[in-house]
């Protein structure tokens, strides 16, 4: 299709241009207006039990470990687990993600590693949730540890990787205005070229069943019998 068609179907159908205008400008107002947040994120390390033979623990991490840590890290990311969370009073959004530690040539989870963030409109509210969901997670491990009856001096344990901080998100007003008059021109234009050449082929349709019934035969008389 070329640009003078296209030109000619928004022409055309300028109504629909119209429409998505005013949609796009209703959705540009809270896009601009959004308030900053902030990210709260801790990195524990899910580390093995210190032995007289494995007296660093990290030296005696093995894949099972970072597997174990990323069971935990999926049951807390769930549904039932948010409304827990929320009746502990996390607020804003978190997410438990277990690190990709591994190599080009490894390419495993080797290391237990896990990043706990939290994205709240409240400095101090991310901390505070973040300190939840840090506690409720080695409180799972232990319970899981405790279920399995594992004696202490084999207990698999958390240490703070990187402790907990908060940095701004920031918000940029004008970025956010363009990315939603970029995205409601294409999606206007798209809805547009298809309503255009959805109503063409059904009025090509309606045209051609009208020829075929006018060009095929009427027999209205009734038919007379030839003499023997």
């Amino acid at each position: 299709m070329y640009l003078s068609d296209m030109a000619g179907v928004l022409e055309r159908r300028w109504y629909l241009i119209v429409v998505g205008a005013l949609l796009t400008a209703g959705a540009a107002s809270p896009a601009v207006h959004t308030q900053d947040r902030f990210l709260a994120s801790e990195v524990l390390l899910i580390q093995p039990p210190v032995s007289e033979y494995a007296p660093n623990p990290v030296a005696g991490l093995y894949p099972s470990i970072a597997v174990t840590a990323a069971a935990i890290a999926n049951r807390l990311n769930t549904a039932d687990s948010q409304e827990m969370f929320r009746a502990k009073g996390v607020t804003g959004t978190y997410k438990f993600e277990p690190r990709n530690t591994g190599t080009r040539q490894e390419p495993r989870y080797v290391i237990g590693s896990m990043s706990i963030t939290n994205i709240s409109f409240d400095e101090e509210a991310g901390l505070e949730s973040l300190q939840i969901l840090s506690s409720t997670y080695q409180q799972e491990l232990k319970d899981m540890q405790d279920e399995w009856n594992v004696k202490k001096d084999l207990r698999i344990t958390v240490a703070t990787l990187v402790p907990p901080a908060s940095q701004l998100l920031t918000h940029s007003p004008i970025r956010s205005l363009v990315g939603v008059a970029l995205l409601g021109a294409i999606v206007t234009s798209a809805v547009t070229l298809w309503t255009d050449a959805a109503l063409l082929q059904r009025r090509r349709r309606r045209r051609n069943a009208a020829l075929s019934t006018a060009d095929s035969p009427n027999w209205t008389d009734q038919l007379v019998r030839s003499a023997p």
